[in-house]
């Protein structure tokens, strides 16, 4: 029975972390008043980029600096859509994501059933020996272990930084920010792309510590559920952890009872991520006093900024 809760909370973590990446991203998106509802093509563009990299030059640095890059651009070009052309924010958001399954698809056919030699997992001395929780925990890739200081991160900048002031009130009122002397569009570009950057290290967590194999539109949908999370979150850092890891835990629940020889078709534990996160929406949304941003209260508004 122990071995199975500490294989059920190792898959837990393992889960949760490419979910940890692009849900702190597309908070950052979202704190700066916009959705990065493209945090789903940009995970499924890290995949592909770092594990094609990590195949050819045996290098996870590059596969990590690639794939950010590539995150980075697929941010950029929903941000750039949306403030320079004036182009509808979900629209806009899911033509990148079809285009970026779609290119996928087709450069990695030829990767598919390749294996790589990805993150190997570093056990912290003596933590990694606590019962139940150690190995689960402290026994993980870097990547794993950078997810766990993210949200503190994230939670610092936005809340105790200069920076993180200019992007909380882009997201708020940007009228304000510009009489301060805030670049607004700079400021939401940057929060975009950073958005796309932490997505694609997302993606290259799981395809190059979490499965080490690439495979079609491998993401699964984890973007669009990342992008849900940060409304579950009620846009507070810290409570990302609640908030990955409870998404990792409902599928993490699909290896548990396959151990378990749990009498349940497939396709029914395969729902349980998704349906525990639409409960948990619905639970949140009974909140009177929700904290979204002011800017995206205004969703589907012409987009004016005056800088």
């Amino acid at each position: 029975m122990m071995d199975l809760i500490e294989n059920f909370l190792l898959n837990t973590v393992r889960s949760g972390t490419p979910i940890m990446f692009a849900l702190m991203g597309d908070m950052i998106g979202q704190r700066a008043g916009h959705i990065s509802l493209s945090v789903e093509g940009a995970m499924l563009t890290g995949c592909l980029v770092g594990f094609t990299t990590c195949y050819y030059t045996d290098s996870l640095l590059l596969a990590v600096l690639f794939a950010a890059l590539a995150g980075a651009f697929v941010g950029f070009l929903q941000i750039h859509f949306n403030i320079r052309c004036g182009a509808d924010m979900f629209a806009l958001a899911l033509a990148i994501n079809y285009f970026c399954s779609a290119i996928t698809n087709y450069f990695g056919a030829s990767m598919v059933s390749k294996s790589i030699r990805g993150f190997s997992r570093i056990a912290i001395p003596g933590l990694s020996r606590i019962p139940v929780i150690g190995d689960a925990v402290f026994h993980q890739d870097i990547l794993t272990y950078c997810s766990y200081l993210l949200p503190l991160v994230v939670g610092f900048v936005l809340f105790k930084t200069k920076l993180g002031v200019a992007l909380r009130t882009a997201g708020e009122m940007h009228q304000v920010g510009v009489a301060y002397g805030y670049n607004i569009k700079r400021l939401k570009y940057g929060a975009v792309i950073a958005a796309g950057v932490l997505a694609a290290i997302g993606g290259v967590q799981l395809a190059c510590a979490y499965t080490m194999t690439w495979t079609s539109d491998m993401s699964g949908g984890r973007g669009f559920i990342a992008s849900a999370l940060v409304i579950l979150c009620s846009w507070k850092p810290k409570r990302a952890y609640m908030a990955a890891y409870l998404f990792g835990a409902a599928q993490s629940l699909q290896i548990l009872f396959q151990l378990l020889a749990v009498p349940i078709p497939t396709n029914i534990v395969t729902m349980a991520p998704y349906v525990v996160t639409l409960v948990a929406l619905a639970f949140i949304s009974m909140n009177r006093n929700p904290s979204m941003p002011e800017e995206l209260k205004k969703i589907g508004r012409p987009l004016e900024i005056l800088n």
